[in-house]
């Protein structure tokens, strides 16, 4: 019998594989570039013992999952540069962290140095939230006082109107973590929701986000790695949806109200993080960038 009712939701499959990479950096790299102990605590029973096991996670990550493997650096790098960012802003008067798209993010479990002095929004569909609050419960990790959970979809729902509903502050200076999500929203969407902080939200607010190159910019060498990837989202049920230049992406944000930017394109990002551990290759098939609101 067919249903008429609504689809069911289940938890991201791509939010946890990003736990998952997270997690097998830390037990892998020689200089880690990004440094999350409780990264093991958010993969599921299945992931947490490949990623425990050196023969599973050869079999499985360097045998089964090997041709998308050399993406996964993408993954810790924006987390790195996204805490980054955050140090930086709570040192210019940031008050109120938003993390769009959170997954198994573990900033306020980890962060409570930083916490103390912060309000932390996470915005996520519920069933991701909910499996996260159960695998906390698990680890025995409890809910770090000044973090909220706010339900949302942002291709149906503008960032606002959802932060709006979980108390947010818009006269706070607040600086937004944007991370793994502008390429699964068409451009209005995200559009929309850059408008929103440079229209509503406190002057001094800020941005952080990653964005998929165009192909036709993507180095030849690179481009089959990024068609893979995209396959192996979509047949997962989250395809990538937008794409940039990278050289736009100053121009597209100072036109919406943005003005201190500093847009990392994605042949640059070895040079930055990658130094201390020759074995690392970025992928340069995604940026990093940081953009403020004028200040007044």
């Amino acid at each position: 019998m067919s249903s008429t009712g609504p689809a069911v939701q289940r938890p991201s499959k791509t939010a946890e594989l990003a736990a998952v990479i997270r997690a097998l950096h830390l037990r892998r790299a020689r200089s880690p570039v990004f440094n999350d102990d409780l990264a093991l605590e958010m993969c599921g029973p299945f992931w947490r013992t490949v990623v425990s096991s050196k023969l599973l996670s050869w079999l499985v990550v360097d045998g089964i999952l090997r041709r998308l493997a050399p993406i996964s650096p993408a993954v810790y790098t924006r987390a790195r540069f996204g805490e980054d960012c955050l140090e930086a802003a709570i040192g210019r008067g940031v008050e109120q962290y938003v993390i769009v798209g959170a997954g198994y993010e573990t900033f306020a479990m980890r962060r409570q140095d930083l916490m103390a002095r912060l309000t932390v929004y996470e915005l996520d569909q519920p069933a991701t939230q909910e499996s996260k609050r159960q695998r906390m419960r698990k680890a025995g990790i409890p809910m770090p006082e000044g973090l909220r959970y706010v339900a949302a979809d942002l291709n149906a729902e503008p960032l606002y109107d959802a932060l709006g509903r979980a108390g947010f502050d818009a006269s706070r200076r607040t600086l937004f973590s944007w991370f793994g999500v502008t390429y699964y929203l068409g451009k209005d969407a995200i559009r929309e929701t850059l408008e929103s902080i440079t229209g509503k939200m406190a002057p001094g607010s800020s941005v952080m986000f990653d964005y998929l190159a165009d192909p036709a910019w993507t180095p030849a060498a690179w481009r089959g790695l990024q068609e893979r990837c995209a396959d192996f989202v979509a047949r997962r049920g989250e395809p990538w949806v937008s794409s940039f230049d990278p050289a736009e992406i100053p121009g597209f944000l100072t036109g919406i109200g943005y003005s201190e930017i500093n847009n990392l394109e994605p042949d640059r990002i070895g040079s930055e993080y990658f130094t201390a551990d020759p074995d690392l290759v970025y992928p340069p098939v995604i940026g990093l960038c940081h953009a403020a609101t004028p200040t007044g």
